[in-house]
């Protein structure tokens, strides 16, 4: 009876921990959604920034506000440290860019910060969160359902580390040089109503989440958790340490869509191109760069045994070479 019991309070352990782990794994892990700066999904970076930094500690404001980084550190291709700027306890950025980002397939832009692994092999990092809000006019700001299952019975320190599969739609879930990615489409019900227009966000705002389970100064995800992360930061360094938000669909991205389609998109076991040119090459590419397929046909390619995600086509023709994407589910 009592190793019955054991097995049954073991079972029962081992499920709540695994379902508690209900997101994307770190990068370089197998099924993880970040984004490496350097991949080809990326047609632009934000071209200005706009910083109100916050409190060293919110607890103790006499201590001062952070002072890392300059306002145009967060513009252009992500490239890590030092080329940061810090947010400080509850900051916030707002970045602008040359077009407006539209709600395209998959992801639309990722979000870029600093943090590091704590080895080689741990899927524990320092992570410093962030809260993620889109606007068209700049007034009116609607924010990224985010999630967090990190526990919140005793405050993560600041020094300490934390597992993105315990996290969803915050910034910083991913370490430097792998951007968060984030998709309009999740806020199509959340945007009735609202001044804000997923085919024209011209803003997108950073607001750094204060990680301490403190009530008095605790901040909430959607589902009105305590959102907990390394606290207190107490430095010029501290808080979300923004460094770069790529585009990935934007309203000037439709050179491809006027010379070649991609049907269907999204696919699941095979992809065509019509095109009123000749085709000579097509190269599909994983959104970390890898080159997947390389073929001269455009018709039926077989895609079946590519993983689910977001991937990127290189077209070349007769009139000259083309970039755009499509999702495999």
């Amino acid at each position: 009876m009592i190793r019955k019991l054991f097995t049954l309070i073991i079972f029962l352990i081992t499920s709540f921990i695994l379902n508690a782990q209900s997101f994307a794994p770190p990068a370089n892990f197998e099924g993880t959604t970040a984004i490496h700066k350097d991949s080809l999904v990326f047609i632009d970076w934000a071209k200005g920034a706009v910083v109100n930094r916050s409190y060293k500690d919110i607890a103790f404001p006499e201590n001062g506000f952070v002072e890392y980084g300059k306002d145009t550190f967060a513009i252009g291709k992500a490239d890590g440290n030092p080329n940061v700027v810090t947010l400080g306890d509850g900051g916030s950025a707002i970045l602008t860019f040359n077009s407006p980002i539209v709600n395209g397939n998959g992801y639309d832009f990722a979000v870029f910060e600093n943090g590091f692994f704590k080895n080689d092999t741990s899927e524990l990092a320092f992570l410093e969160l962030a809260f993620v809000e889109v606007s068209t006019d700049g007034i009116e700001y609607v924010r990224f359902p985010a999630i967090s299952e990190l526990q919140t019975e005793t405050q993560i320190g600041g020094f300490e580390n934390i597992n993105a599969r315990y996290i969803h739609n915050l910034a910083g879930k991913y370490t430097m040089y792998y951007g968060t990615p984030f998709d309009l489409e999740e806020l199509t019900e959340l945007v009735q109503g609202t001044s804000v227009n997923l085919n024209e966000i011209n803003y997108v705002k950073i607001v750094d989440v204060i990680g301490t389970i403190n009530d008095e100064f605790a901040t909430f995800d959607s589902k009105e958790n305590k959102v907990n992360d390394p606290y207190p930061t107490e430095f010029i360094s501290g808080g979300f340490d923004l460094d770069a938000v790529g585009v990935i669909n934007n309203q000037l991205n439709t050179e491809f869509e006027n010379n070649i389609l991609i049907k269907p998109n999204p696919a699941k076991d095979f992809i065509s191109f019509q095109t009123k040119n000749i085709i000579n090459e097509i190269k599909i590419y994983s959104i970390e760069g890898k080159l997947v397929i390389s073929t001269n046909k455009s018709i039926n390619i077989n895609i079946q045994n590519l993983q689910d995600g977001i991937y990127i086509v290189e077209v070349k023709d007769n009139k000259g070479k083309y970039f755009d994407k499509f999702v495999k589910k």
